[in-house]
């Protein structure tokens, strides 16, 4: 069958494949369905974009309790250590947004730098990554808000309702116009943050439960020394996922190469700043006797909400974190959709997802897939374990999509060595575009090998062998796509140079 040709009359399965991926070689209709709305985003855009993703109040109150199960009480020192790996990462994004604005973001890096293949391989990680991040966290709200009125009126109602409710409000978010959402994310997310920040530095000020000390800090402090460090770690870089989704903005974000490199720089420097004081002040409330404690407390900023605030601070601090994970569900969405929506309209994932409302110009098909997805398993983890199911979905789902986000980081550092001496010329120098990488690709390494640590979950064990399996996926994925339709695998990043060649 011809490439360039739709034989809707080829019933082969290779046929129906080949439909479905590639839909219609053209879509226009006037304003260009194929394409997001230029020039409508400003910097602060982009800043609620990567700040709101970050979740920083949601990773406080739900996920510390995981990089204590390796770090113990010196959770703050993986936090630290997280900043700093992603600091170096967003440096090199912000190298790669200053010289491209697109919407595939990380996808189309990788492309750029090391061909069509292996753009498809990264962009594969990086959607599914994001993907089962915007799963995890949709569950999640539903499931700490079932908890929450349950706590405040005694009514049981099923997590899944919330979720639903959940996914209605953010499909009509991003529907009509991406602004509803970003700025929805930055009040949000900028309330909260002042809320945790100011309770966690009165416990530090109040001497927690031990007295205050530096000891967080040592790697003494961790079961395990560096070991456990290590394992802490995939939590700790976790914290940051999503400073990069301001990057899959590009295309809609006003001056794009100066807006996108500030909003990613800026969000990891405040997000390390704020997780360092915040995950000490914890660490100090908990006290070193009791960092085992705080490993098994999946709550563990309500406990403390409730030892040294009282009833009100306890509501104030749930309310937030709840308020903060959907800002977190809704950069999340963002995300994906776009490097969805840059993947479909390159071909290299189903060519339905790269299609843009004629009015809008928003990737609706893209979000709705998302939504429906999330919806989906929602349903799933209800059947299979019922009330409980959230906390299943969204730890399993978060911790796989970390492992292939912390993948993915590791894959543009690789990207940037190769890629760097070409791009920049006579401006490389050996710090920036060499020692920076290198360091950026030690943390990840250091996660990837905190990932394989004993587990004492043995659901949570199987994790590192899901992602394995998705990357071997993608590289089959690739392979046939290499096979069947060369002159696809091609253009991948093609519309990428025309867009650039544009500017």
């Amino acid at each position: 069958m011809p490439e360039e040709t739709l034989l809707k009359g080829d019933r082969s399965i290779d046929g129906c494949l080949h439909y479905f991926w590639k839909g219609r070689e053209t879509v226009t209709d006037g304003q260009g369905t194929d394409t997001l709305r230029r020039n409508h985003l400003t910097t602060w855009d982009a800043i609620a974009q990567s700040f709101g993703f970050l979740g920083p109040v949601m990773v406080v109150s739900f996920l510390t309790s995981f990089a204590a199960m390796g770090a113990g009480a010196a959770v703050p020192l993986a936090a630290l250590l997280g900043g700093i790996a992603c600091l170096t990462i967003a440096y090199i994004v912000s190298q790669y947004a200053t010289r491209t604005a697109a919407a595939g973001s990380l996808y189309n890096y990788i492309t750029k730098s090391l061909g069509p293949s292996a753009g498809f391989i990264g962009g594969w990680i990086y959607f599914v990554a994001v993907l089962l991040l915007t799963v995890a966290i949709i569950a999640g709200v539903g499931g700490w808000a079932a908890m929450l009125v349950k706590d405040v009126t005694g009514a049981e109602i099923p997590w899944v309702v919330f979720s639903f409710l959940e996914i209605a409000l953010l499909f009509m978010l991003t529907y009509f116009d991406v602004r509803m959402s970003t700025r929805t994310q930055l009040t949000l997310a900028f309330l909260s943050v002042l809320l945790v920040l100011g309770f966690t530095l009165s416990i530090v000020l109040r001497g927690g439960a031990e007295g205050v000390t530096l000891a967080p800090f040592s790697p003494d402090t961790a079961p395990g020394g560096w070991g456990g460090v290590a394992f802490g770690l995939i939590y700790g870089i976790l914290f940051y996922t999503g400073f990069e989704s301001a990057a899959s903005l590009g295309e809609e974000t006003a001056n794009p190469r100066q807006s996108i490199p500030k909003a990613i720089m800026g969000c990891v420097i405040a997000g390390t700043i704020f997780y360092v004081i915040v995950t000490f002040g914890m660490a100090t409330g908990f006290g070193a006797s009791g960092a085992e404690k705080w490993a098994g407390d999946t709550t563990a900023m309500y406990t403390l909400a409730g030892q040294y605030g009282g009833p009100v601070v306890l509501f104030l601090i749930t309310l937030a974190a709840i308020i903060d994970g959907f800002a977190v569900s809704v950069g999340c969405l963002n995300c994906s959709a776009r490097i969805g929506f840059a993947m479909g309209r390159d071909g290299a994932l189903p060519r339905f997802l790269g299609r843009s409302h004629s009015k809008y110009q928003t990737p609706y098909l893209a979000n709705t897939f998302v939504l429906g997805l999330a919806l989906a398993m929602a349903i799933i983890f209800t059947l299979a374990q019922g009330a409980e199911g959230w906390g299943a979905e969204f730890g399993y789902l978060s911790a796989v999509g970390a492992l292939l986000v912390e993948l993915i980081y590791g894959f543009i550092a690789i990207a940037a060595l190769i890629y760097f001496p070409k791009l920049f010329k006579g401006e490389y120098n050996v710090f920036s575009h060499i020692i920076v990488p290198i360091i950026g690709l030690l943390a990840v390494l250091a996660a990837i090998y905190g990932s394989v640590q004993p587990n004492p979950d043995p659901f949570m064990a199987t994790t590192p062998y899901v992602v394995l399996a998705f990357v071997v996926l993608g590289i089959l994925l690739a392979l046939y796509l290499r096979a069947t339709q060369p002159g696809l695998v091609s253009r991948i990043g093609q519309r990428l140079a025309e867009d650039e060649a544009s500017a």
